[in-house]
């Protein structure tokens, strides 16, 4: 009798999954944009606004330099970590599956390296410029920039989940 309940509750559980994998499944089409539609890119993806990209990069640039406080004297760290910082007026385009398709693997491969090393360089600059402005900030400001940068760190910002709006055209909370 309990081996006959285990199976049953096992296959009700079973079919609750399936149930609830759809209707996830549902509601992610439903909220796809058509294909050609804006917004709609390759398998759902799309880029972000580089317009709403730069208000974001003001708005966080003049809101971390309010709370550094910053001298005269670190005016030029700071002109030079904001400069390095600023994001690409627009994103590097990414290669579409057709145009890979024609390509060997090597070339391939070739392409992809060739994409993550500019990623890299643009990685090393950012990296240099903080720590530049880092080295010209005093201790107290140094704390303020720490926990205000440790934000940028998130797996959830690096996969772009905490400024979904960024991408959809809602207004910055």
């Amino acid at each position: 009798m309990q081996k006959m309940f285990k199976e049953n509750r096992v296959k009700r559980t079973l079919v609750a999954a399936a149930m609830l994998i759809g209707f996830g499944a549902t509601a992610a089409l439903a909220q796809m944009p058509p294909v050609g539609a804006p917004g709609a890119g390759e398998m759902g993806m799309h880029r972000p606004d580089p317009a709403r990209m730069q208000v974001f990069f003001d708005k966080h640039m003049a809101r971390l330099k309010t709370l550094l406080q910053l001298t005269s004297d670190q005016e030029g760290a700071w002109t030079a970590f904001k400069t390095a910082m600023m994001p690409p007026a627009a994103p590097p385009e990414m290669p579409k599956h057709e145009d890979l398709e024609k390509l060997t693997t090597p070339e391939r491969i070739d392409r992809l390296h060739s994409l993550r090393v500019q990623h890299a360089q643009r990685m090393d600059a950012h990296e240099a410029a903080a720590k530049a402005l880092y080295a010209a900030l005093t201790p107290s400001q140094r704390k303020v920039f720490d926990l205000e940068t440790l934000e940028f760190l998130s797996p959830q910002h690096r996969m772009g989940m905490q400024q979904p709006w960024m991408h959809r055209g809602e207004p910055h909370p």
